[in-house]
This record gives C-alpha cells, structure tokens and sequence, in this order.
C-alpha cells in the first residue's frame, strides 16, 4: 500500500499545492472538507493526474465530525505518514465592528479545530513512535491586524498550541511542526504560491529524527 497524506481543511489553494506535490512523490492523498462538491472536484482533478485520493466530508470544528472523517480516510489501513491541518475562518472586518460570537465561531475552526485533531491524531503517532502532524500557520500570528483580527488572534493560539504540542511529543520519533505563511496565498506571486509552499512542506517531511524543526517561518 501506497504512503498517504491526509489535508484537513482542503481547499483549492495551499491543500491542492501540497497534494499534487506529495502525489508525485507516490503518496496516496486523504482530503476532508465541509463541502462535499468541492472534495468531489480536487478528488477528479487529482485523479486526472494519476494521484489516488479519497475524500470524506467533516467539519474540524466539530470532534466527533473530524474523527468520523478520519476514520473514513484511514479506512483500517496504518496510519498516514503525514496529516496537515490546513484550515481556517476567515472574516475580514473592522476590529470595532466585530462581536465575540464570531470570534467564538472563527476560533472553533482555527483553533477548535487543530486542537481536535491533536487530540485525535497525537495519541496514535505517539503510540506508533513516528508520524508528521503538519499544521499551517500565517503572519498575522505574529503581528495582530485590524481588519483581520479573528483570523490573526486564532493563528497566534495555533501557534502556541502546536508549539505545546512539539514539546508534548519531543524525543518520540513523533514530528509536530508548522509553516508560518507570512503572506497572502496567490497562484502568480513567485513566494506564496501553492506548488513554492508545498516545497516547504516536502522540507519539512524529509527532515530526520533528530534534527526536526518545529517552525518555518516564511
């Protein structure tokens, strides 16, 4: 059996960038997302390039959707080499015009939902003695933003937690890092195109027991 990725948050952006990059390197991919269609269409296009996919339709938001979806990706099979959380809530509005019942929601999803599949997924590879557990982080982790304060709040609490969640598995043969994308997401921009970050994820996988980074910042 083939080495599969499984992308949590799958869309058509980063997701598609890192599956096409992992597909030609002979992973199998796993995609889960909320819409159903959408999964459908990367799952046609990516078989189109000779890249085997499955797809199961969750929310990470929600614990008991995100582990059904898994279970439906892995299938009884071993465990995926690599899982990347790749999802986020986005809602770009000015910082006195926001209410805490949308940060509450946005936070369900980027960081509800990582530490979700933290939960679900850690305790496996920690058990096995090996796995990746991928997660993309942003630039606004770093710097909070005005307009875009929901997003950058759950990505600097993404941060710290997959930070605890590194330190959690120090020493274990268990990977936890992230890429920290500290721009915006564009098929034309030479930097932060989807095939460039997957390059960066393929960096990250490839590194050894050992010598693993827990961050990229780029």
């Amino acid at each position: 059996m083939s080495r599969q990725i499984v992308i949590l948050g799958a869309g058509p952006g980063i997701s598609m960038g890192v599956a096409r990059h992992f597909g030609k390197q002979g992973f199998a991919v796993g995609l889960l997302a909320r819409s159903a269609g959408k999964l459908q269409q990367m799952r046609n296009q990516l078989e189109m390039e000779g890249i085997p996919c499955a797809t199961a339709a969750g929310s990470v938001s929600d614990p008991h959707s995100l582990s059904l979806g898994m279970e439906t990706l892995i299938a009884g099979g071993p465990l995926p080499k690599m899982v990347l959380f790749n999802a986020a809530a986005v809602d770009v509005k000015d910082l006195l015009d926001q209410d805490w019942l949308l940060f509450q929601r946005t936070l369900e999803t980027n960081l509800g939902g990582a530490f979700h599949l933290i939960k679900y997924m850690l305790p496996k590879y920690l058990e096995q003695g090996s796995g990746k557990l991928f997660f993309t982080g942003g630039g606004f982790a770093l710097s909070g933003d005005p307009q875009w304060t929901t997003l950058s709040v759950g990505k600097a609490a993404l941060r710290n937690l997959v930070q605890a969640a590194a330190k959690k598995a120090a020493g274990t043969g268990v990977h936890v890092a992230q890429l920290t994308v500290c721009g915006y997401v564009n098929a034309s921009d030479p930097k932060y195109n989807p095939a460039s970050i997957a390059q960066k994820y393929w960096e990250l996988y490839e590194q050894e027991a050992g010598s693993t980074l827990e961050e990229i910042i780029y």
